[in-house]
């Protein structure tokens, strides 16, 4: 993002002063994991690669499979105005809704000793 071109003054209010600021402060920011990336070029190759798909879902995919925390990729959605995408119901997500045998025993295990200590 080309912080050099960010509005400023005429017209504006003081919040939206401030959130300019803050926006480019937080694209000012060191990657983590890439101190010698700031968030505002991280953005911007985001935003690049994903022109084809374009959206949220998009940038957020690109960021995700580039190995990027979900703090980082929030603070990109927040800086590009971009909402959060809803979350996908993929295997790995429907499969960690469901109590493994292990988890199912130490609940039939607690059940049991509930039921114990009421008698």
């Amino acid at each position: 993002m080309d912080l050099q071109d960010a509005p400023g003054g005429v017209g504006e209010d003081e919040v939206a002063r401030q959130r300019m600021k803050h926006r480019v402060a937080v694209l000012n920011r060191p990657v983590p994991g890439r101190p010698a990336t700031t968030l505002g070029q991280l953005a911007d190759e985001a935003l690049a690669a994903t022109t084809l798909t374009g959206g949220p879902g998009g940038v957020a995919q690109y960021l995700a499979d580039g190995g990027h925390s979900q703090a980082t990729i929030e603070q990109i959605l927040g800086c590009l105005d971009l909402p959060a995408p809803a979350p996908r119901m993929d295997g790995a997500l429907c499969a960690s809704l469901v109590p493994s045998p292990g988890q199912q025993r130490l609940r039939t295990l607690a059940h049991l000793e509930a039921l114990l200590r009421k008698d």
